[in-house]
């Protein structure tokens, strides 16, 4: 995905101690394999919740299904390495509302630990798959700015036509870039328990 930031979990060393792949036992080969899959999947689901820390996505949004945050590839035989990415397009502020519009505005929680009040705000129709950011039910929400006026968070907004923009929250890749550095040692503790399990249980 364009200027999304992979996650890579793999087994490094082999090709240093033995020299080519085909040397190496098809076991360790099997188990490495086994052993990143597993962490990768297990990284996956550390990762969602730490970003879920940081940012009111549900979990059902971040599931590994949708592809928002997936897995985009697995470890094999030959090629011990998996992938996790963040999509990187930036998410609609409409996701992190519950949808309605009251007389003092629209209701945003971005933070998991509060929220606040948009008296400008309000929602748009956006036409299926043309949204430039990740919609809820293709609907967007969005302000309209008077002659000459700016905001602080203008790097938020993509303008639709005119004075008239769509206002929009982190995606999934940029809170997931701010969480893949503190999830690594976790990913090789859990790498290397299964690696020494499945070597222990079929030697």
């Amino acid at each position: 995905m364009a200027n999304a930031r992979s996650y890579v979990v793999a087994v490094e060393g082999l090709s240093d101690a033995i020299e080519s792949v085909a040397e190496i036992p098809a076991s360790i080969t099997r188990f490495a394999r086994l052993a990143v899959n597993h962490t990768a999947r297990k990284s996956r689901t550390i990762a969602s919740r730490k970003i879920r820390e940081q940012v009111a996505f549900s979990a059902s949004y971040l599931s590994d299904a949708n592809g928002r945050l997936t897995i985009t590839r697995h470890a094999t035989d030959e090629n011990p390495e998996a992938i996790i990415t963040g999509r990187s397009r930036p998410t609609s502020l409409a996701r992190f509302s519950n949808g309605t519009r009251t007389s003092r505005g629209v209701r945003v929680r971005v933070d998991p630990g509060g929220a606040k009040t948009m008296g400008r705000a309000f929602f748009m129709k956006l036409r299926a798959g043309r949204a430039p950011i990740e919609t809820k039910s293709n609907k967007g929400l969005a302000i309209r700015l008077k002659p000459g006026e700016t905001i602080a968070n203008k790097h938020r907004m993509v303008q639709v036509s005119g004075n008239l923009y769509l206002l929009y929250g982190p995606s999934v890749d940029q809170v997931f870039r701010s969480v893949a550095e503190d999830i690594a040692p976790e990913a090789a503790e859990i790498m290397q328990r299964e690696f020494l399990r499945l070597s222990e249980r079929f030697s």
